[in-house]
């Protein structure tokens, strides 16, 4: 098997990550944004890797697993060429630029943040030397429309936290980035508006006095944001980012606009007259061969070639002619895809398991699956309630607290340990808040569809 570079713990597209199943390969697609061109060469994977799945992750990536063979040369040279791969090979290991997947459709965008999130990555590309960052250095960028990347929503298995966030905002009439910034699933609000013109430059001081804090301290795993907070503060940190700066850090106290919950999934009209877009939930995020060619077809058929993927494990048709969203609807299901909201699949999140991870204790993502069919029979709910599944204690697939949480364990029966789960429901700051029980797996559907009942009822 032939890489171009040595693995990372961090997958990438240049390298497999070795996993359980094989090895895991990442494709990086900026803001979740992928044009025909590449929806078809995303097609053309599927076939020269002899795929059945491929996996939309919680950073509107693609992810393949299960792969005995690396990509080929040409492979390589495609989708870098598209712009589904970094230029720099060696940088491929640093996070997705993360954006709301309804950039430049929201009815409530106060900024299109697409050229943002191109010029991020522009400027990632042409500085090297990031190389000694974290792998697990991430940057969003929010337009301050109804679908937030940040902290906006109500529902806090929606937030997402980036080491470095800007999300615009009005203030006196004027458009401004506000800047947070993240660690331990929370984000430190600096109380900091920058003009977007001048947004690459506090990005570069921000990285520039991070970067400086890793090499001074040298680490087998290298340091994050959040241990520059922890060792320094926030005072420091700023003061310090103000030195590299040619003009004064404007701080003011503003409160961020809520978003509409859910607004990434069903039909919604777009900011641009006479156009909608469909948000979808899929199972686990994981989309067929089959599922993928169809809508990248639908997309050409009915919409402007586009596809979106989200960093909820879902994905948007945007661009459809309103008049067109009840004809589309069936060729969706047809796929499989259901564009309503009461799905729970909507949000229902697993990690890995067994025996995809060495770590897990449970078959988290067959136990989903599960879930998932026993619910989508018996409940119906104007949303979708979020059940995170993790195989052990780290809780890799959800970055925030759930609503409920099931922690995979063994359960002795009659002289046998069998596969189950601690059941917690959360308060929206903890996950773990209050624990229900602990079951075999085969009781758990049951169990879980009486929290949603008597959640719903209240």
């Amino acid at each position: 098997m032939t890489w171009l570079f040595e693995p990372d713990t961090c997958p990438g597209l240049f390298y497999g990550t070795s996993a359980q199943d094989g090895f895991l390969i990442r494709l990086r697609t900026p803001g979740g944004l992928i044009n025909l061109s590449q929806g078809e060469a995303i097609t053309q994977l599927f076939e020269e890797l002899d795929l059945n799945t491929i996996q939309v992750t919680n950073r509107a990536n693609f992810q393949i697993r299960g792969l005995k063979k690396a990509p080929s040369t040409e492979v390589f040279q495609t989708l870098s060429k598209l712009g589904l791969a970094g230029k720099n090979p060696r940088l491929d290991h640093l996070r997705n630029v993360m954006s709301s997947p309804t950039v430049g459709i929201d009815s409530q965008e106060l900024i299109n943040t697409h050229p943002f999130v191109f010029a991020i990555l522009n400027y990632i590309e042409n500085n090297p030397h990031l190389i000694q960052l974290s792998p697990k250095f991430s940057i969003g960028i929010d337009g301050g429309g109804q679908v937030s990347i940040g902290t906006r929503s109500n529902v806090m298995a929606e937030h997402r936290y980036n080491e470095i966030q800007f999300s615009a905002v009005n203030y006196h009439d004027q458009i401004f980035f506000h800047l947070a910034l993240g660690g331990d699933k929370k984000l430190w609000d600096t109380e900091i508006l920058i003009d977007p013109k001048d947004c690459i430059s506090v990005l570069d001081a921000l990285i520039t006095v991070y970067l400086d804090y890793v090499i001074s301290n040298p680490r087998e795993k290298k340091l994050r944001l959040k241990h520059l907070l922890q060792d320094w503060g926030l005072t420091k940190y700023l003061k310090q980012v103000q030195d590299y700066l040619t003009f004064p850090l404007t701080q003011a106290k503003i409160t961020l606009s809520p978003t509409l919950p859910y607004g990434h999934l069903g039909i919604h009209s777009q900011k641009q007259e006479g156009l909608s877009y469909i948000g979808l939930s899929l199972i686990l995020g994981h989309l067929t061969v089959n599922q993928w060619r169809g809508l990248v077809n639908l997309s050409h058929r009915f919409g402007n070639e586009e596809i979106r993927l989200t960093p909820w494990q879902s994905l948007l048709l945007p661009n459809i002619p309103t008049t067109k969203v009840k004809e589309i609807i069936p060729l969706l299901e047809d796929l499989g895809l259901s564009p309503f909201v009461n799905q729970p699949q909507g949000a229902i999140v697993s990690c890995a398991g067994k025996p995809f991870c060495g770590s897990a204790i449970t078959q988290t993502q067959l136990h989903a699956k599960i879930l998932i069919q026993y619910l989508q029979e018996r409940i119906k709910l104007d949303y979708p309630v979020n059940i995170h599944l993790t195989g052990c204690p780290k809780s890799c697939a959800q970055p925030s607290p759930a609503e409920i949480t099931l922690l995979g364990t063994m359960i002795e029966q009659e002289d046998n340990f069998v596969e189950g789960y601690k059941i917690y429901v959360g308060n929206g700051q903890e996950s773990l808040k209050s624990k229900v029980g602990e079951y075999a797996f085969v009781d758990v559907p049951q169990i879980i569809e009486k929290l949603i009942k008597e959640k719903h009822r209240t």
